[in-house]
């Protein structure tokens, strides 16, 4: 009996003893596991800071900097047009400035098409209280036309400014790479940066040098140069006055 018994013992601790090592080779597989993957998680992470930090090539340079001379000729061409319907209007404005009605404190008048209200030169409402509407005769200017002139001319000069804050834009770019230590993912950020924050006015001029995912749809986004710095106006006789 007590041989038997130590053989059941005997036979009990080995089994405890084999269950035990499958325990210690199951815990040590896990922390191996465990460790090959934070292993490859940290490769994964420094791949990824490598990928940002890979310096931009010479050509790729070069590349990026033949676009900003291309988009520096394209702001000036926009530059070009803006004044040229700048000068337009304001050209149509004088005119209409030297046929308008003028009151007896100088300021020149324009009534409207019903003749409910007159505007000064400036755009404000004249009161009836200053001045007889119906001395102004129907072949002045409108009130309409003149308002549709200022409008044209405060639209413009929006659109230059953003032109300039543009150009301003290019030169920080060209400051920025001279160096010539921006990696490809500066590079790249600079490139879409510059898309974005380009006026319509611009695109229509660099359209043909726009990535084709950012190349703009100008019949949407933009109207035709005609038909937003020259609007159509017309005197009371019903024939076409182009203002710009």
């Amino acid at each position: 009996m007590i041989q038997l018994s130590d053989h059941f013992k005997s036979d009990s601790q080995s089994r405890h003893s084999e269950w035990l090592q499958q325990q210690r080779w199951f815990i040590k597989a896990r922390h191996e596991k465990i460790r090959k993957d934070e292993e490859a998680d940290k490769l994964d992470d420094l791949a990824g800071v490598a990928s940002l930090i890979i310096a931009a090539t010479e050509a790729e340079f070069r590349r990026f900097e033949e676009k900003l001379d291309q988009y520096d000729e394209a702001t000036v061409a926009a530059l070009m047009e803006n004044q040229e319907a700048l000068d337009k209007v304001n050209e149509q404005l004088m005119l209409m400035l030297d046929q308008a009605y003028v009151m007896e404190d100088g300021r020149r008048v324009f009534k409207s098409e019903d003749g409910s209200y007159v505007i000064d030169e400036h755009g404000e409402r004249v009161s009836p209280d200053e001045l007889d509407f119906d001395l102004i005769s129907r072949d002045k200017p409108t009130a309409e036309q003149y308002r549709a002139g200022l409008d044209a001319r405060q639209s413009l000069l929006q659109e230059k400014e953003k032109i300039l804050e543009f150009q301003e834009k290019l030169d920080d770019a060209r400051e920025k790479i001279e160096d010539g230590d921006l990696s490809k993912q500066e590079l790249d950020d600079l490139d879409a940066e510059l898309n974005a924050a380009m006026p319509q006015s611009v695109k229509r001029h660099a359209a043909h040098i726009a990535p084709d995912d950012q190349t703009p749809d100008l019949e949407s986004d933009s109207p035709e140069p005609e038909q937003s710095n020259q609007p159509r106006l017309h005197h009371q006789s019903g024939s076409p006055m182009t203002l710009g």
